[in-house]
């Protein structure tokens, strides 16, 4: 007969692995627009225009544009292409074409089983840099310690320009007595004889163009008491 101390180590213990399957549920999704060009979208003329529309959901949606209200039909268009996974509008102008064509009101839409979402409509124009009108300036003649107005009238630019002025080749320092308007206007307070130039001139900077455009400068003349 065997002892307790014997009967113990005949025992033998047995680990029972058990295996569970978790079965993880795939969530359906309805699509959500994550990203989208913004709603007044001017594009520089000299570079691919890029409309972008990204959206999520499950199943990955499909893309489709209307541009005017009307169906935007890409595969017929052989400068559009539509990137993969994405509704984002690719319109390229290597073998020709004018940017301008294509301004207009676009708008995404990001469709799966579950539904459709509508990106914003993007109104799509072409930044436009036009000139200045032609003119004659009259030398402005005024007397000191008047208040005087310059006027600078920058041509319609979309967007509209970066307005600055300058004289004998350098921008104008502004202070409490000489100052610009959100007009462009240059404003002085009281003119002073020192500020008797011949050539004021009224710049705009076209930012999509990287162009600058000078108006015709004028002449100021300033009539002292001596």
């Amino acid at each position: 007969m065997l002892s307790r101390k014997h009967k113990a180590a005949l025992c033998v213990c047995v680990c029972v692995c058990v295996c569970v399957c978790v079965f993880m549920t795939v969530l359906k999704q309805p699509p959500t627009i994550v990203k989208q060009s913004v709603k007044d979208y001017i594009v520089d003329p000299r570079d691919n225009i890029i409309i972008e529309c990204e959206a999520k959901g499950n199943p990955v949606p499909t893309f489709s544009w209307r541009r005017n209200g009307k169906f935007f039909n890409i595969v017929k268009d052989p400068r559009v292409t539509m990137r993969k996974r994405s509704g984002t509008l690719e319109i390229g102008f290597r073998s020709g074409g004018r940017p301008e064509d294509y301004e207009g009101e676009y708008q995404c839409f990001a469709s799966n089983d579950h539904g459709v979402a509508l990106s914003n409509k993007i109104l799509l124009r072409v930044s436009k840099a036009p000139l200045w009108p032609k003119e004659v300036l009259e030398p402005v003649v005024v007397t000191e310690g008047s208040p005087l107005v310059l006027p600078c009238n920058p041509p319609p630019g979309l967007p509209p320009p970066f307005t600055f002025w300058m004289n004998t080749m350098t921008p104008i320092p502004q202070d409490k007595r000489v100052s610009m308007g959100l007009n462009g206007d240059l404003y002085f307070s009281n003119v002073i004889a020192q500020d008797a130039y011949t050539d004021y001139s009224c710049n705009a900077r076209f930012l999509f163009t990287h162009t600058i455009q000078q108006k015709n400068p004028f002449t100021l003349k300033v009539q002292t008491s001596e």
